[in-house]
């Protein structure tokens, strides 16, 4: 057998996991609520897993090694913030989004965005993840059909609908039950498999003393922490990564409205710092060791892939296929639940408020479905404005709901009529900070001053939410109770 069929096998062993594990979570799904929220019954660590398996997505296991690869150290603040993302958002936002969600009976952020600043606001909300979630989910697509293409050597237009399928029916099956426990043995797959890959990989390039010297052969800026970027974009690029997760990374922030308990949250913590610390340090180690051990390579996006073919034996390298298209899997089918989420509120709120339960979830499955459905359909041949909106969608996220989450859950007196404002605004100046940039530079890459539009349009929502609190009615009793009475 050779070394694609044993990749293909161990591929496929691996899909057909995630397919029995769609159909045995589709019998705890009575309702829309559990479809979303796993009836609020999740335990620690699978919590904590699916929260930092779904931040991981091509753009960490295929992105960040590359881009390493070319930055060297000046990168490595990205996989130390990230690391640090779960202390951020779970002890800024996930005990009160645990407790208000309950409360509220939320089963997205744009329920609890309604109760405290309005239903205008929670439209806004399910606008701005639809427009944004479905060209993230296409290129999720696109990237999982190039890798699994490049691996395996399955052609690009079998492998899309290969991995759409079955991620579709497994999370239109089971719903949140599906994709958190996906989530939590996609993770594991990850540890093992980045794991193996890194420390096979610092083994053959001599260690750690005859890797940075390969490093310094080919490039000493590399070995500098700012020796291939300024200053102002390391800060920016650890500010983003860490703080600016509580509203850009939206598709793993929803998963404090899914444990069982406080408790179960509190552990969640604990699973989800190890995993970022381990997987994403071990994607930047990979990086550092391919400057040393192929050093010249002209496509970045094959490093990884290259790596794979290089150094690994055929079963562990379907372990490393397995581990790659697990971590594009576990960001794909949050996302797609997510937009799945945002479209039914749209659908319950103004289409058809009366709908049942059965209704309800049937609807939402439905939506799973044709989202998938269309995503997949334009991954075949993605145009370039799908991958300016896939640009656009973390920062996007960040600018427009990083501050109102901080203020709903912290500041009474912030006004429902803010907090509207604010969301609109962050992202408004998100979007309009990166058009500044392709002004000035001819690019979507480089911003004026080397700021991220996600701290831009951050700043711009801060102002604007201490701005119209001062001059705007102030929340009932009732809102104040549920927020803030502890």
């Amino acid at each position: 057998m050779g070394d694609e069929m044993i990749y293909i096998v161990i591929l496929l062993v691996y899909l057909a996991g995630m397919l029995v594990i769609g159909f045995i979570s589709s019998k705890k799904v009575t309702n829309s609520k559990s479809y979303y929220t796993s009836d609020r019954n999740v335990s620690a660590a699978v919590t904590g897993f699916s929260y930092s398996s779904t931040q991981l997505s091509s753009g960490s296991t295929i992105g960040m090694p590359a881009t390493v690869y070319t930055q060297g150290y000046s990168y490595m603040g990205t996989p130390m913030a990230a690391a640090a993302a779960p202390w951020f958002t779970f002890l800024l936002t996930g005990e009160r989004v645990r407790k208000i969600s309950e409360r509220v009976d939320a089963i997205d952020y744009g329920d609890i965005f309604c109760a405290r600043f309005g239903n205008a606001s929670k439209i806004l909300y399910e606008l701005l993840i639809i427009v944004f979630a479905i060209p993230t989910i296409i290129s999720q697509f696109a990237a999982a059909g190039s890798s699994v293409q490049s691996l395996t050597g399955i052609p690009y237009n079998v492998a899309i609908p290969m991995i759409a399928v079955v991620l579709t029916i497994y999370t239109m099956s089971g719903g949140m039950n599906s994709v958190a426990l996906t989530d939590y043995i996609q993770g594991i797959i990850m540890i093992a498999g980045f794991g193996i890959l890194a420390a096979i990989l610092l083994t053959r390039a001599g260690g750690f003393t005859a890797m940075h010297e390969g490093i310094a052969a080919t490039d000493p800026d590399l070995l500098r922490l700012t020796g291939k970027a300024s200053k102002t974009w390391v800060i920016c690029c650890i500010i983003t990564w860490s703080i600016l997760m509580v509203g850009g990374s939206i598709t793993s922030v929803v998963r404090f409205l899914i444990p069982k308990d406080l408790k179960a949250l509190r552990g969640a913590l604990g699973y989800s710092v190890f995993f970022n610390i381990f997987v994403l340090s071990a994607c930047g180690l990979i990086g550092l060791c391919g400057i040393t051990l192929l050093p010249g390579l002209e496509s970045t996006d094959r490093l990884v892939p290259t790596l794979i073919g290089t150094y690994m034996t055929p079963i562990l390298g379907g372990i490393l296929i397995s581990a790659v298209i697990a971590a594009i899997m576990s960001s794909v089918d949050s996302t797609l639940l997510l937009c799945s989420a945002a479209a039914e509120g749209l659908y319950i709120g103004y289409i058809n408020p009366k709908a049942s339960a059965k209704q309800q979830l049937r609807v939402g499955r439905a939506i799973t479905v044709v989202v998938a459905a269309v995503a997949m359909a334009m991954a075949f041949k993605p145009f370039t404005a799908i991958q300016w909106l896939v640009a656009f969608s973390f920062n996007t996220w960040a600018g427009a709901f990083t501050v109102p989450v901080l203020f709903a859950l912290w500041s009474p007196g912030t006004t429902k009529s803010a907090g509207f404002c604010a969301m609109a605004a962050g992202a408004a100046a998100a979007l309009a900070w990166y058009a500044a940039g392709y002004i000035m530079y001819n690019s979507f890459s480089n911003w004026p001053f080397g700021i991220w539009p996600g701290i831009f349009g951050s700043i711009v929502s801060l102002i604007v939410i201490l701005a119209v609190s001062a001059f705007t009615k102030p929340i009932d009793e009732k809102t104040r109770e549920i927020f803030y009475l502890e």
